[in-house]
């Protein structure tokens, strides 16, 4: 099976390489999603009907799936989850990437956008924000009560908290969430939860990013809407009629034409709300698109890579 080795703490991190000519995206799954669960989700089924344009990486988080499982929370600060991630594109000669991160994987998106800028290619964040964790917003405090009780009850609370939001699992994604492991579980949420915000200079980034956060998502909206106000030329966009964990399973095709956008490197200066009918928000004005290209065109001239 294919391992990259973490260079700080020598950690194996699982990935799978799907190969070709196409631009590499490495996709980032969830919180207790392994890489068999993320290969499903509609946005890596999606990207896999363009493999002349896209060559797929997915990667195990350190603590799922394959990957090796530390059960301190030391072992799950940022910096090192990046230079997991770091690991896996040395491993396979890759120079730059995408980055599509879902929920848990849309905040170690953000983490490389701050760590390793230099790898990034853009970001596409869905369902996350890069601020500090809010542990009473409804999500948050289920996952936290549930992981208080993983040591005596293993997954099972946690799982059961996200099915009285979503609705029973499918029985095959039941058994790969039950077979996560709660301790690891247990210090990766520790670490997410003391780690603070990813970044504290958001306005000084230089990376092409796309957020993307259902509509009903009270633990991430607001603050992934500022987190995009806050990134030059970042474009954000709302998901309607369903909530965080819906994402999941949400039809890909609200956020596609944004998603292609910024991996094709297309510049948008706006803010959509997507629902049955399209997107029913206005653009930006004239003078503020104008202002987003001249900025652009003195970031590449610089030679800073926006457009890239």
């Amino acid at each position: 099976m294919p391992f990259a080795v973490n260079a700080v703490d020598a950690a194996r991190v699982y990935f799978e390489d799907d190969g070709g000519e196409g631009t590499p995206v490495v996709v980032l799954g969830g919180f207790l999603d392994p890489v068999d669960l993320v290969r499903r989700s509609p946005i890596a089924s999606a990207l896999h009907t363009l493999p002349e344009e896209f060559r797929l990486v997915f990667i195990d988080h350190r603590g799922h799936g394959r990957s090796d499982k530390p059960h301190g929370a030391e072992a799950y600060g940022m910096r090192l989850r990046v230079a997991d991630i770091v690991g896996v594109l040395d491993e396979l000669r890759i120079e730059r990437a995408h980055f599509v991160g879902l929920s848990w994987g849309g905040r170690l998106a953000l983490g490389i956008g701050e760590h390793a800028p230099e790898r990034v290619l853009s970001l596409v964040v869905v369902g996350q924000h890069p601020y500090e964790i809010d542990p009473d917003g409804p999500l948050a405090r289920a996952v936290g009560e549930a992981l208080g009780v993983s040591q005596e009850r293993g997954i099972e609370p946690l799982v059961e908290a996200f099915e009285a939001i979503a609705g029973r699992y499918p029985e095959p994604v039941r058994d790969a969430y039950l077979a996560c492991d709660a301790a690891a579980m247990r210090a990766a949420w520790s670490a997410a939860m003391s780690e603070g915000a990813v970044s504290g200079n958001l306005s000084d980034w230089r990376v092409r990013c796309l957020i993307c956060v259902a509509a009903d998502d009270v633990d991430f909206y607001e603050q992934a809407r500022g987190a995009a106000a806050e990134i030059l030329g970042a474009e954000f966009v709302s998901i309607e009629g369903t909530n965080h964990l819906g994402m999941d399973t949400a039809p890909v095709d609200p956020a596609w034409p944004a998603i292609l956008r910024t991996l094709r490197g297309q510049v948008l200066n706006a803010t959509c709300c997507w629902g049955s009918g399209g997107c029913t928000a206005s653009l930006s004005s004239g003078e503020e698109r104008q202002g987003l290209i001249r900025r652009a065109a003195r970031s590449w001239a610089a030679g800073l890579g926006l457009l890239r």
